[in-house]
């Protein structure tokens, strides 16, 4: 190899260990700005080899705590791998995905969490990454939507209970005027309340 070729050679290498040292940053960047919890764990022993700020924040668990833990040995995550044996499964499986499962926060609080796993290769290694999502207010606006649903099917069925007696009523009225008028007639003296036939009733209860 003469002094160009190496010195082609070295510029490539330069540039690769630059892209990735760009690509390292742009990683660390989004891992660490993310809205989601990421763990990130070995994918032959479960050992946690990383944890965003995101989810030590919604769990109030230091740094510490995660790191060098194997992920069944977490028992905030018991809701979500309790054992080996549901590790064995994410592992064959290589994706997971769970809703609406509780994580219990340092504080003794109940957060609801989506759980997706997903298995990769990194430089040949095998990593897995779980990405936890809070969506506890969501769950909660629903709870407020079906209460609310629920709510006003109540109401409509007062409602609808109500306008029967009401009409209930006006037809028990309208039957009493003609009986009185009725009786008017009969004794030949002028109606009171000018009925004459049965059509208004029909047509209230109609």
């Amino acid at each position: 190899m003469n002094e160009k070729q190496g010195s082609n050679t070295g510029m490539e290498q330069s540039r690769i260990l630059e892209r990735l040292r760009a690509s390292e940053l742009k990683y660390r960047r989004l891992f660490e700005s993310s809205k989601d919890g990421i763990l990130i764990l070995d994918a032959k022993t479960g050992t946690v080899i990383d944890v965003n700020p995101f989810l030590m924040k919604l769990l109030g668990y230091s740094h510490e705590v995660f790191i060098g833990k194997r992920v069944w040995e977490l028992g905030f995550l018991k809701d979500v791998i309790a054992n080996e044996t549901n590790f064995a499964i994410l592992q064959q499986k290589g994706y997971v995905r769970y809703e609406n499962l509780p994580l219990e926060t340092v504080d003794g609080l109940r957060v609801q969490v989506e759980f997706v796993s997903n298995v990769y290769l990194v430089d040949n290694y095998r990593v897995i990454q779980c990405n936890i999502r809070d969506i506890t207010e969501r769950k909660l606006a629903e709870k407020k939507i079906q209460q609310q649903g629920r709510d006003l099917k109540e109401i409509n069925a007062e409602l609808t209970a109500f306008n029967r007696a009401m009409v209930g009523r006006e037809l028990r009225m309208i039957e009493l005027k003609k009986e009185i008028d009725k009786l008017c007639r009969q004794f030949g003296l002028p109606t009171r309340y000018g009925h004459n036939s049965d059509e208004e009733t029909d047509q209230l209860a109609d």
